[in-house]
């Protein structure tokens, strides 16, 4: 079991003020492949380049390392330019799982970010997988690369689809399937640099290989922005309110993905309706890499 200081364990640490600015914001959207607002609000997944990496930060023994499990994302309030944002953050957990390759520690953190009135605007919950290096223990599991993709940016979402009626919207309804490309590895190195995600397997393709992977590793908060770029553009007029999703296996630039998936709850409220669907992201060759779900609402017509 990895040692987490007591001091740090539970206990609530202030990460910082950001500023977000208009710049920011279109770094990010150019970094995902996706398009800036007009009104200058940020996509929702926005809050994951807020957090500065893995913080509060844990010092790893020279035998492991981390890699990104995870997350389950609440969106309370639109984050915009312009506005000064505080965060804080806590490792709220610490336990062992059995994985592919043997035992893992998972660390779980908790993040808010609030506006200057002090208003919840995300709310972040976040697990690290910690492994044995390679050498020390089995390697990371691996398998075969679909077709790659040399574009040096990320594909473009694309025009959205029309609105869908809410009664139009039910159970079982099946949402694309979305194939694109994985972005390049320059890009994934700027997006790295830009949201301070400083470990090297994102950067150096000697390094990920020398951890059993493949090639360079497109992070999951990359991969949970294509998923909640799918969602709005199946189901545009619908708000985000919270995304869930977990990491199976590596998906590697030069991947091919394929988003799909399914309304599996629908509930009629007072002033609206709620939605949940169920996500998934497959490789060309139909392994499942990302599983998660989304939960998003729509006002009543006035």
């Amino acid at each position: 079991m990895l040692h987490i200081p007591e001091s740090l364990l539970g206990h609530e640490v202030d990460l910082g003020c950001v500023t977000v600015t208009a710049q920011m914001i279109t770094d990010y959207t150019h970094a995902v492949g996706d398009t800036p607002a007009v009104t200058g609000e940020a996509p929702p997944t926005f809050c994951l380049s807020m957090r500065r990496g893995m913080t509060p930060a844990v010092t790893l023994p020279p035998d492991v390392f981390g890699v990104y499990g995870g997350h389950d994302l609440e969106f309370c309030h639109p984050i915009r330019a312009g506005e000064q944002y505080r965060i804080t953050g806590k490792i709220a957990e610490v336990y062992e799982k059995i994985g592919r390759s043997g035992t893992l520690t998972v660390v779980m953190r908790e993040a808010a970010i609030c506006d200057s009135r002090g208003t919840l605007a995300a709310r972040i919950v976040e697990r690290q997988i910690v492994r044995q290096r390679p050498g020390t223990a089995a390697p990371a599991a691996a398998f075969e690369p679909s077709h790659p993709n040399l574009a040096e940016e990320p594909e473009a979402a694309g025009p959205p689809a029309a609105n869908r009626p809410v009664a139009d919207i039910d159970l079982g309804h099946e949402l694309g399937p979305w194939h694109r490309a994985t972005p390049s590895a320059a890009v994934i190195a700027r997006y790295a640099a830009s949201a301070d995600i400083p470990e090297p397997l994102f950067t150096d393709a000697s390094t990920a290989r020398g951890l059993g992977y493949r090639g360079v590793v497109v992070p999951g908060p990359m991969l949970a922005a294509f998923m909640e770029q799918f969602v709005r553009r199946e189901l545009p007029g619908w708000r985000i309110e919270r995304l869930s999703a977990t990491f199976r296996v590596p998906t590697i630039t030069g991947d091919s993905i394929v988003l799909s998936g399914v309304i599996t709850e629908r509930h009629e409220l007072a002033d609206g309706e709620r939605i949940v669907c169920d996500l998934v992201i497959e490789h060309s060759d139909g392994e499942r890499a990302v599983t998660g779900t989304a939960t998003l609402r729509q006002p009543a017509a006035a």
